[in-house]
């Protein structure tokens, strides 16, 4: 099977979230209720402000459990760093000097176009700078190493870097989710082998990419593995995604979103392109505009100059491009150690970054693309200027930030015929707009 378009089509056309069905252990056993909507100084979830990572897509702690500085094809995560446009040193801090081409596609390139979420037309200015992010090779992210987490880990970064942890620490800052506690017995879901079950993720914050669902047969006393889990990826049952809007805004309804099993690892296991795109521009919302928000990524080592022990470098994408900062050599692509002269500290999720009076060229964050994939009249609210790919109904656009998306997706996944027993399912998102590989993990029962 080359790629799922409608339950009639089956052949060779063609982050932060969490899963909610089965529950996962990082819910931590939280229902989706006025204690955890946004906005209402939820007790569930922790962050940097009250009120905050809650809501559909962040029941109890589950958005907070991921991975950060993962790219396609490179065995380590570096856990440090959320950079829109990657560069050598990130990858080297991932212990991966230069990624494999993305397989995303398997070589076609019109499957490659369908199933991209971010650029698909490559009309930003910085030319295809998501060809290292995860999704472009889906499940390489992490392959062949048993210290990556197939249930994310506490705060997704090293503990010594500025993430916000969660509320209940189960596991340290930097733990692993595989150490969460299992949940009751009675919220655990119960499948038979053979037959069709349902899967349900939502959206706190967007970054496009697709997800897969895997299982895993629980060892008692040891934890599961990725490799475990990478042995028996679930297959999509249909080629339909149900939405359902937890708020009774609408009834349910079914989209089709491309589904595909090339190019992805382990080989033939399937992954769903995430149905909701975000807008045309590099940043993915607020395009054609500006915030006085920085979203500060990795210094590039243009412009050097050594300044004492240190190596000042050009910042090209916040702001203000072109502002300087210095950081020990050993410490790129991370938090700035000290200004150049002539530049002022700027501090952002706990890291010191630096600002400069003399700003270099525009950045392209808020640029919009040319082409943008909005229907005849089209006019969404969320995304103006255009979307990255075609909407498939109104309202699922956007970046979702803040628990504004009040809807979950539910698929429909094929138990294989395994023993019966205890097992875990795991669900992965590799995003395409960052770095990052988002993970929940549920303890399920399969009987005969």
């Amino acid at each position: 099977m080359k790629l799922l378009i409608s339950s009639g089509l089956l052949a060779a056309v063609a982050g932060h979230g969490a899963m909610i069905n089965p529950r996962p252990r990082s819910s931590h056993s939280q229902t989706f209720d006025d204690a955890n909507k946004c906005g209402s100084q939820h007790p569930y979830s922790n962050a940097s402000s009250p009120g905050a990572y809650c809501g559909l897509g962040c029941l109890g702690d589950a958005c907070l459990y991921y991975q950060i500085g993962c790219f396609q094809g490179c065995g380590t995560c570096s856990l440090m760093g959320k950079t829109l446009y990657p560069v050598p040193a990130d990858l080297k801090a991932a212990g991966c000097d230069t990624p494999p081409e993305p397989t995303l596609g398997g070589g076609n390139k019109t499957l490659e176009h369908m199933l991209r979420t971010y650029n698909i037309d490559t009309e930003s200015a910085n030319g295809d700078w998501t060809k290292w992010m995860p999704w472009r090779s889906p499940g390489t992210a992490g392959r062949g190493n048993p210290d990556f987490q197939p249930c994310g880990i506490n705060s997704g970064a090293l503990a010594s870097q500025p993430e916000p942890p969660t509320t209940a620490q189960d596991v340290p800052n930097g733990g692993p989710g595989t150490a969460l506690p299992k949940l009751p017995k009675d919220e655990w879901a119960v499948w038979k082998a053979g037959s069709v079950v349902e899967a349900e993720w939502s959206i706190y914050a967007n970054h496009g990419g697709g997800y897969s669902y895997r299982l895993c047969k629980h060892q008692e006393g040891v934890a599961p593995t990725e490799e475990c889990y990478q042995k028996t990826p679930l297959m999509f049952a249909t080629a339909e995604t149900e939405i359902r809007y937890q708020d009774g805004s609408q009834a349910p309804f079914n989209v089709t979103t491309p589904t595909t099993d090339v190019g992805t690892y382990p080989p033939g296991s399937q992954w769903r392109k995430n149905p909701v795109p975000m807008c045309g521009c590099d940043i993915g919302t607020a395009c054609g505009g500006k915030t006085t928000d920085h979203e500060l990524v990795a210094p590039t080592a243009s412009d050097p100059a050594v300044v004492g022990d240190k190596v000042c470098v050009a910042e090209p994408t916040c702001e203000k491009a072109g502002c300087k900062v210095c950081a020990n050599s050993t410490d790129l692509p991370w938090s700035c150690k000290t200004c150049c002269p002539g530049c002022t500290e700027a501090h952002y999720e706990g890291g010191m970054y630096c600002q400069c009076t003399n700003p270099g060229p525009s950045d392209n964050f808020y640029t919009p693309y040319t082409t943008t994939h909005l229907h005849p009249g089209q006019k969404p609210t969320e995304c103006p200027t255009g979307v990255q790919y075609e909407t498939l109904w109104d309202g699922g656009a956007g970046a979702g930030i803040g628990g504004s998306f009040m809807f979950s997706m539910v698929d429909r996944l094929q138990v294989p015929d395994v023993e019966p027993g205890q097992y875990s399912v795991s669900w992965r998102w590799d995003c395409e707009e960052t770095p990052q590989v988002w993970n929940s993990c549920a303890d399920i029962i399969i009987t005969a």
